[in-house]
């Protein structure tokens, strides 16, 4: 017996209605919140369970569809500019440090940012995948890509390159569908550890909203405890044809 299916055992065994023992609480710990979200991968979740039904209501038509389920297959591709892409000088320093494992972050500034998202399931990365492609004057196209993954506790979680990624809280207020994150974490197989705050960008907050006619607005703020707002995007998009 591994020590993966061991653990499982002892977290599964405890008896109903009884308190988690020390041990188990420090197994759990050392898991992390999810220890593996490709165990609902083939299952079907969807947003508005996250959301609420009494929220999800309360979005647009069109919201709902772009995020009615996380199992569609097919292929969609947005496009669209960003009016303002902004870095603080520590959010460069994050963002070239974080190329080490991809580019979840892009490293640059710019103002009328033409950029393309692909959004399509990817059954070994185990969720939907978008890929967002910048294309500043001057520069090679950045393209910054991250698996949104529903686990089997139907929590979300965003994943980036080296097994980085950030739990999401994802909610509706002013119509509007939001994602904030909760922690961020690093996995490694089945293990995976919680990252302190100052190590990480901030904690990011994404705001989807209908413009109607087809055009929705994405706006993005990461805001770090001690180095304030390191990253700031707001653009408005449109399916492509």
């Amino acid at each position: 017996m591994n020590a993966g299916s061991f653990t499982q055992r002892v977290l599964r065994t405890r008896l109903p209605g009884s308190r988690r023992s020390a041990a188990e609480k420090r197994i759990a710990k050392r898991q992390g919140p999810h220890s593996d979200p490709r165990e609902g991968a083939h299952e079907k979740h969807d947003f508005d369970a996250l959301v609420g039904k009494s929220g999800w209501r309360r979005l647009p038509a069109s919201i709902q569809m772009r995020f009615a389920s996380s199992s569609a297959a097919d292929d969609v591709t947005y496009q669209g500019t960003m009016q303002s892409v902004r870095r603080s000088w520590a959010g460069y320093f994050i963002a070239q440090f974080c190329r080490l494992f991809g580019t979840p972050l892009t490293p640059f500034d710019g103002v009328d940012v033409p950029i393309e998202v692909r959004v399509h399931s990817n059954p070994a990365k185990g969720g939907m995948v978008w890929d967002r492609i910048y294309f500043f004057p001057g520069q090679v196209p950045i393209a910054v890509t991250s698996t949104k993954i529903f686990t089997s506790d139907n929590m979300l979680l965003e994943c980036v390159g080296g097994g980085f990624g950030m739990r999401l809280k994802v909610f509706e207020r002013d119509c509007k569908l939001h994602f904030l994150s909760r922690e961020y974490f690093w996995r490694f197989g089945r293990f995976s550890i919680h990252l302190p705050h100052w190590i990480t960008p901030g904690v990011a907050h994404v705001i989807h909203s209908d413009l109607g006619d087809g055009w929705f607005r994405f706006q993005m703020t990461i805001r770090h405890r001690y180095l304030g707002v390191t990253f700031t995007q707001d653009g408005t998009f449109k399916e492509k044809e």
